[in-house]
């Protein structure tokens, strides 16, 4: 079934108006301007900021959404869940329009489904990138816990001096942790919460020196500084992993480019040919052999790049 052409460009318009109404959204996120614009207008809320709030305080109750709340947080990514969320179904609905029109209707969905998963992609990517940065903080934050409570001070009074001293995602992080506990909770559960919003290995055994220190006493000064040249230590060895498998990282992404280039010159050398071979049950076969060809390919390859250190 083809569309018209006025419906086809009134989808453009609406995607391109909601692509740009998230940009918007995203840059106007980033920094502290934002929230602290948002603490002086308490009393100049319009009525299209308080449909926005409704809508992402329903999909904040939904499976999905808390999922969607989960990974923009650990992405440290400045953006609404319902901006999110619309913009990935503006997405999904022009690729469905364009591609099925330009291909095939089964290359549509697919396009559709490709985009949900690149932008998802894209959120746990950016959350890797922050999880790896705060790792390489933690050395300066066993340090300056070590300094702190060397100088008799106590561990929330150091993760205050921490929270202050150290620069974004470590900071950022640890004043979530600290106005946590200024609101009463304990430290064990502030930890804890630290540890899920961030997880990782090296993280994981400050915590748990910081909860047992605190439990049970013992040198923590010496702990602290020994944690602080293990991770250092374990920071040289990640970075040169990193670096060796750098050319296996540029092949999984280059078949990925070749596995969409390959489509478009088969439909762009031959126009039409995708569209008969998926009306057809051979070349539907034929296309979901190759589709899940391609894709064990780029897991194989991404499974071989990801090494533990």
């Amino acid at each position: 079934m083809t569309l018209p052409l006025p419906a086809i460009l009134a989808m453009l318009a609406v995607t391109l108006a909601l692509a740009v109404w998230a940009l918007g959204d995203l840059v106007a996120g980033w920094g502290d301007a934002r929230r602290l614009v948002a603490r002086s207008e308490l009393g100049t809320t319009t009525a299209a900021t308080v449909r926005m709030h409704r809508i992402d305080a329903a999909l904040r109750r939904t499976a999905v959404g808390r999922l969607l709340e989960r990974r923009i947080a650990a992405s440290g990514t400045r953006i609404r869940v319902s901006t999110l969320a619309l913009a990935m179904l503006a997405a999904s609905a022009a690729a469905v329009v364009l591609i099925g029109k330009w291909i095939a209707p089964v290359f549509g969905i697919a396009a559709a489904v490709g985009v949900v998963f690149l932008i998802l992609g894209f959120l746990r990517r950016r959350e890797e990138q922050r999880r790896e940065e705060f790792i390489a903080q933690l050395p300066e934050l066993a340090r300056v816990l070590s300094n702190a409570t060397n100088a008799g001070l106590a561990m929330r009074t150091a993760l205050e001096i921490a929270a202050d001293e150290l620069a974004d995602p470590a900071g950022e992080e640890l004043r979530r942790t600290v106005d946590a506990l200024r609101l009463g909770q304990s430290l064990d559960d502030a930890l804890h919460d630290l540890g899920e919003r961030l997880p990782s290995r090296e993280l994981g055994v400050l915590i748990s020196t910081l909860v047992v220190s605190s439990r049970a006493g013992g040198s923590l000064i010496t702990a602290l500084r020994a944690i602080g040249t293990t991770l250092e230590e374990r920071k040289e060895i990640r970075r040169e992993v990193k670096t060796i498998m750098g050319e296996a990282v540029v092949t999984n992404w280059s078949i990925g480019v070749l596995c969409v280039a390959g489509v478009a010159l088969v439909n762009v050398i031959q126009p039409g040919a995708l569209r008969t071979m998926s009306e057809h049950l051979v070349g539907q076969v034929i296309l979901a052999a190759a589709a899940v060809l391609f894709v064990t390919s780029l897991i194989v390859i991404r499974r071989f790049t990801r090494i533990d250190v």
